[in-house]
């Protein structure tokens, strides 16, 4: 059984995985080599656009964190 062009396409997308746009704060432990209280200071002092979600908690935009970064 062949598939056609359009089925192909679908399955390909579907298993692609999407990229995440935002960061969580165990992300940026890591990436800042720094601990909890360290990152919600940042958050707490406003360095970078940060997104709270309820319960689940914070989630920082890749792009706008890459750019406090760089103009540190």
């Amino acid at each position: 059984m062949q598939m056609n062009q359009s089925q192909q396409s679908m399955n390909t997308r579907e298993g692609e995985s999407r990229e995440r746009l935002c960061y969580t704060v165990e992300e940026l432990m890591e990436i800042l080599g720094v601990g909890r209280k360290a990152v919600y200071s940042l958050i707490r002092k406003k360095a970078f656009p940060a997104i709270r979600i309820s319960s689940i908690g914070y989630r920082i935009p890749k792009e706008s964190f890459h750019a406090w970064m760089y103009r540190q």
